[in-house]
């Protein structure tokens, strides 16, 4: 699979591109993302579309902001994936999303980004299979 991000940085889009194939250098990578502290959406993914103006099927998630994130599956049957024990946040966040800020509604924010990074990591794991909250035993 593959990882890819990218900054708006006013005169050029800084964009970033990897494979991943294992869960835990994929961890460490979306933890060293999170940690520099600007929003930004990476995209998880094993196939391209012949649209380069569509996202390919995979994984999203939006990483940087210190106590938020999403996680979004791309898929016809996907969808946002959400902790019902953290609260929304109290106004939208915007996450650079291919160099292009992108706000993100309140109301799909509402993953911690250490779980959003597991969510990915499971996903990567399972080879692209439906994501799913993280079950807590």
């Amino acid at each position: 699979m593959k990882a890819t991000w990218a900054y708006d940085r006013g005169d050029h889009r800084d964009n970033h591109e990897t494979d991943v194939t294992d869960p835990a250098v994929l961890e460490a990578l979306l933890h060293e993302i999170h940690q520099a502290g600007e929003p930004v959406a990476v995209t998880i993914f094993s196939d391209t579309t012949d649209d380069p103006d569509e996202l390919p099927p995979g994984l999203q998630i939006g990483l940087g902001h210190p106590t938020h994130a999403f996680a979004v599956h791309i898929a016809d049957d996907g969808g946002y994936l959400n902790d019902p024990t953290v609260q929304t946040p109290d106004e939208d966040i915007s996450f650079d999303l291919g160099g292009i800020p992108t706000e993100c509604g309140a109301e799909n924010l509402r993953l911690r980004p250490a779980t959003a990074i597991q969510i990915a990591a499971t996903f990567l794991k399972n080879g692209g299979k439906q994501p799913h909250f993280p079950e807590t035993t």
